[in-house]
């Protein structure tokens, strides 16, 4: 039987289990190890710079480090895929068709997220196909765009919308028509939402208004509270997140 074997793969056209195993394959196998350490390590540096340019750029109500985690595993499983894959064209042909029985459902809420998974797949194809000094100097230049971006807030609106949410006495008459005269004085222009009455003696009304910066909403944010008859105030920007 070890000898059927040994024939089987040593022959000229058979291709066993020990099919791979020819006077050069063992400088082979050395090379692609040290090929895949070079590009797992490679990659996963690269896109530890990356997760630490997105939690100091990061302006969303919601944060996952789940999905920081996962940019490691997406960049170390594409550098795996590109040293299988090689110069053969079959055999990409062959893990395309394997790889799109994955369905991923999970929903990107951020569309930024969506830019941080494709620079982590990048990463991986140029560790896993040896573009080493590319993929250093890729990370280099995006990791200080996000930050220039991130200082200088481009793509921010110089006001943003916000929800304002007023408890009143209800029996406090002309607190609504102060509170609209309120907003328009601070240039809110407020657009009424709901009212609702709670019982007998209060009532819950909400605008949208737009609002500035951090001092410009705690200003509007004090001189509604100095109405007569108001109960409590809320202010609810509308930048990185809804609020419904």
């Amino acid at each position: 039987m070890l000898a059927l074997l040994l024939q089987t793969t040593t022959g000229g056209e058979g291709r066993g289990l020990f099919s791979t195993l020819s006077s050069q394959d063992p400088t082979t196998l050395v090379d692609n190890l040290f090929d895949l350490s070079v590009g797992l390590v490679l990659s996963t540096l690269l896109i530890l710079a990356l997760v630490q340019t997105y939690r100091a750029t990061h302006r969303g109500a919601v944060y996952s480090a789940s999905f920081l985690q996962a940019l490691f595993v997406l960049g170390a499983c594409t550098t795996l895929i590109m040293l299988v894959i090689g110069n053969e064209i079959a055999r990409a042909f062959s893990l395309v068709g394997a790889l799109s029985i994955v369905r991923f459902r999970t929903a990107i809420k951020d569309p930024r997220d969506v830019g941080f998974v494709f620079a982590s797949l990048a990463l991986g194809m140029a560790c896993g196909t040896g573009f080493y000094f590319q993929a250093v100097v890729f990370t280099v230049f995006l990791c200080a765009l996000l930050l220039v971006l991130g200082r200088l807030n481009i793509g921010r609106a110089e006001s943003n919308e916000a929800i304002v949410r007023v408890t009143t006495d209800a029996r406090s008459a002309g607190a609504v028509e102060g509170l609209e005269a309120a907003l328009r004085s601070a240039s809110a222009e407020p657009v009424l939402i709901n009212r609702i009455v709670d019982g007998d003696d209060q009532e819950t009304i909400s605008w949208r208004v737009r609002t500035g910066g951090a001092e410009e909403q705690g200003d509007l944010h004090e001189r509604l509270r100095g109405l007569q008859g108001v109960r409590s105030v809320g202010v609810y920007v509308m930048d990185d997140f809804q609020v419904l």
